[in-house]
């Protein structure tokens, strides 16, 4: 059976590429893609995945943006990189196309609820930003939640350190969860079948120079790999990890991955705000993933990206 998906993210780099996965697997059907603040500026991104669409002759899932401010923003310079993804040359070969969408976007928290409320069936939700989209929705709505299959989050640090380093923090958070963390408080205890994808198991996948070359030898055929190659060009001399990419991928194939049945809970104030912990009570009692196979996971990329 095709499954209904929701992809909700902060449209950076490895944001789009887990789009794509999810888009161009046939065994998805995607209903919804909605960006937020995060690694981002949010209208810079919203245009880039009309122009990703457009370029790919993609089809089915209306776009959409939000604005509301996480309550820690990410550094500017990281966000500035969404005015770069909009103005790649590759999008040049749209000239002469009519875009992907062109009407007024829908603000995210109602696209979503819209889509969850009017659906025959069951909605997968792929969260691969901060939650700040996400949890005013079963907020205003919780009977929403029982349209909700499973949600896959990429975010936590629960056995590693966290990549956080801000002033006045102590370096336990994930970004997504430091960038909003009374939201992710909100859906870890939301009570929604959870799977988490956190460091622990994405620091294990960095983007190395053997699958980047992969890549750019099918580049020459495939306009996805084209795509993705230039995406990944942006991030070229950085420490680098797949880290939306794993999520998707947990939707598409979990059987490469290890899960196991964790209790989780949120800090949402304080030095240690957005830490992700293990607790023997109290929490939620989620599905976490704990390791991957590595290579299986990069030729599945590697094959869906070699399909347009």
């Amino acid at each position: 059976m095709v499954r209904a998906v929701i992809h909700d993210n902060d449209g950076h780099v490895d944001d789009i590429l887990s789009s794509l996965l999810l888009w161009l697997s046939p065994e998805i059907s995607m209903q919804a893609i909605t960006v937020g603040d995060g690694d981002c500026y949010v209208q810079q991104s919203f245009e880039a995945l009309v122009k990703v669409a457009t370029f790919l002759d993609l089809e089915g899932a209306e776009i959409g943006y939000s604005e509301e401010n996480c309550p820690n923003p990410f550094p500017d310079n990281w966000r500035k990189e969404s005015y770069i993804i909009n103005e790649l040359p590759i999008f040049s070969a749209n000239d002469l196309r009519a875009p992907y969408q062109s009407f007024r976007p829908r603000k995210s928290q109602v696209l979503i609820s819209d889509v969850l409320a009017n659906s025959r069936q069951p909605v997968t939700l792929v969260c691969t930003g901060p939650l700040t989209n996400i949890a005013p929705v079963f907020e205003n709505r919780p009977e929403l939640k029982e349209k909700v299959e499973h949600c896959y989050i990429m975010g936590g640090a629960i056995s590693v350190p966290g990549n956080v380093e801000m002033p006045e923090h102590d370096g336990s958070a994930e970004w997504n969860f430091y960038a909003d963390p009374p939201a992710a408080k909100k859906v870890i205890d939301s009570g929604l079948p959870i799977t988490l994808i956190p460091l622990d198991v994405t620091n294990n996948v960095p983007v190395t120079r053997e699958f980047l070359l992969k890549l750019d030898a099918q580049a020459e055929r495939c306009r996805a790999s084209q795509l993705a190659a230039r995406l990944f060009s942006l991030v070229k001399g950085f420490n680098y990890y797949f880290w939306d990419t794993l999520t998707a991928a947990a939707v598409l194939r979990p059987d490469l991955f290890t899960f196991k049945d964790q209790r989780i809970d949120v800090i949402a104030h304080g030095k240690s705000q957005g830490r992700t912990q293990g607790t023997l009570f109290g929490g939620k009692k989620i599905r976490v993933a704990s390791s991957v196979k590595v290579e299986p996971f990069e030729a599945m990329v590697l094959e869906i990206l070699s399909r347009k």
